[in-house]
């Protein structure tokens, strides 16, 4: 086989490797309930939604679970978790509080939404979740917050950790232009 002959049949190949690879390349893969982390070293009081998270493609991060522990003052973190199903909380400085390594397993990069539409998968051009996560419920479009830079921005949220109730009450409160309404209550009292 000469050197001509073997380039001819190798061409074919490489153009079709060359063609077909940037398509592959070009479909969006989404990361909406990928793992990401707010930054900080000590677990969040409550929801809280961290911008710019750079690990995630539209720079936010979410962390929407709305449980509290079932007490305040403590001896260990069995009681702080007496009502849970999840170790969710521990006893620091006798006081419970979030757990940091559950707030880290419960963190997922999040986009801004309309609907819960945009917050599924539309095809394979129009990828939006994570290939996996940790959440198993799918996801919702919902308001978390009512103070903040995100007040009353919709967000795509792990219905795992989603409470319906406050997120309809907040939704509520959002359409009677509620919000930020706390926060400037709380500069003017200063």
């Amino acid at each position: 086989m000469t050197l001509i002959h073997h380039a001819l049949r190798l061409f074919p190949r490489l153009l079709g490797v060359a063609l077909v690879a940037p398509l592959l390349t070009a479909c969006p893969s989404g990361d909406v309930g990928a793992p990401c982390n707010h930054g900080d070293l000590q677990p969040p009081a409550a929801e809280t939604v961290t911008f710019p998270a750079l690990s995630c493609n539209d720079l936010l991060c979410v962390y929407a679970d709305t449980n509290k522990p079932s007490i305040d003052s403590c001896a260990s973190d069995d009681e702080c978790n007496a009502d849970q199903d999840k170790p969710r909380f521990e006893c620091s400085n006798s006081q419970c509080r979030l757990n940091l390594n559950y707030v880290l397993e419960r963190s997922m990069c999040s986009r801004a939404c309309e609907t819960n539409t945009d917050c599924e998968d539309g095809g394979i051009t129009d990828r939006v979740l994570a290939q996996e996560s940790q959440c198993s419920s799918g996801f919702r479009c919902a308001i978390i917050q009512k103070l903040g830079d995100f007040c009353c921005r919709s967000l795509c949220v792990c219905f795992d950790d989603l409470n319906e109730s406050v997120a309809e009450n907040l939704a509520n409160e959002c359409m009677a232009g509620s919000c930020g309404q706390e926060e400037a209550a709380d500069t003017a009292a200063m």
